[in-house]
């Protein structure tokens, strides 16, 4: 299994309800095209919160791939367009891992 994990970082409440709207909107695009549903996560206690973090699991990497290519469309371009916008501040970092097999 691969995870795509992105982590963002609005820096005030009203790039956070921005970037909710992004990621509302991004989950109609995914759905719309069959793409892998995300998750989306935030600190629970702590600081205020200042990071949000989106995930997506795959079964293997040529999953991954696929979907990613499918990335160039005009939808997606809208898409990241917004989050160029909030990558002012601070920018959006990327991972992508895989299970580790143990056996």
């Amino acid at each position: 299994m691969y995870r795509n994990r992105w982590h963002f970082y609005p820096s005030t409440f009203t790039e956070w309800d921005k970037f909710v709207a992004i990621a509302r909107e991004y989950e109609k695009i995914a759905a719309a095209k069959g793409w892998a549903k995300g998750r989306f996560w935030s600190q629970t206690v702590g600081e205020t919160p200042a990071e949000i973090i989106g995930e997506w699991d795959y079964p293997d990497l040529a999953a991954f791939q696929k979907e990613f290519a499918e990335y160039a469309c005009p939808e997606m371009e809208a898409i990241f367009g917004k989050l160029d916008e909030l990558d002012k501040t601070r920018p959006i970092f990327t991972e992508l891992l895989e299970t580790v097999p143990l056996g």
